[in-house]
């Protein structure tokens, strides 16, 4: 069976969390001060104060709350595609603060979208890990030598029971293969 669907499923009910994060009413009132258009204003881009004010907790967050995106839009998109997947979630957030624009309590801020950007990074660089692990797995799964024991001294159903796994072992690493 296919983990596509899960996957689908999974970024789906992710980014149902993260719109509820970012548009969602928040029960304190902003703090800081937004430019007139966000982050359409160029010159909240080149300000000093957008990038020596805020919050380093409010920075963590906005990166630990798009690691996930970078990770599932990367498992999405294959790991051939890896960069169609970054600039997604790059345009998602660039999206996200432009939404924000109007809302009231909310703040359209470079900083959110460096951050979120940062983030995506960060998990398309973890699935990346995940895909070399996996490659350098199936590489030794090929490479191991076959069991083997001198005639005669085998137990009975031991060569049956090495193909079985053996073949077990490499459909395993062949649905990675297909997932990634």
């Amino acid at each position: 069976m296919s983990r596509r669907p899960a996957l689908v499923v999974a970024t789906v009910a992710y980014l149902a969390l993260v719109a509820w994060a970012t548009f969602g009413t928040v029960s304190f009132h902003r703090i800081g001060w937004q430019a007139e258009y966000g982050v359409l204003s160029p010159s909240t881009w080149f300000d000093s104060a957008t990038w020596s004010v805020g919050s380093p907790v409010e920075w963590g967050l906005n990166v630990a709350m798009f690691v996930p995106i970078g990770v599932l839009f990367a498992m999405l998109a294959g790991r051939r595609r890896w960069l169609v997947a970054l600039l997604a979630a790059a345009a998602l957030s660039a999206a996200i603060e432009i939404a924000q624009i109007p809302i009231d309590d909310r703040i359209s801020d470079p900083r959110d979208l460096a951050a979120n950007s940062t983030g995506a990074v960060i998990g398309v660089a973890i699935a990346a890990i995940g895909w070399l692990v996996a490659a350098v797995a199936r590489r030794i799964a090929r490479a191991a030598p076959p069991v083997t024991t001198a005639p005669g001294t085998a137990a009975r159903g031991s060569v049956a029971a090495s193909t079985a796994a053996t073949s077990a072992s490499g459909r395993a690493v062949r649905e990675l293969d297909r997932a990634a």
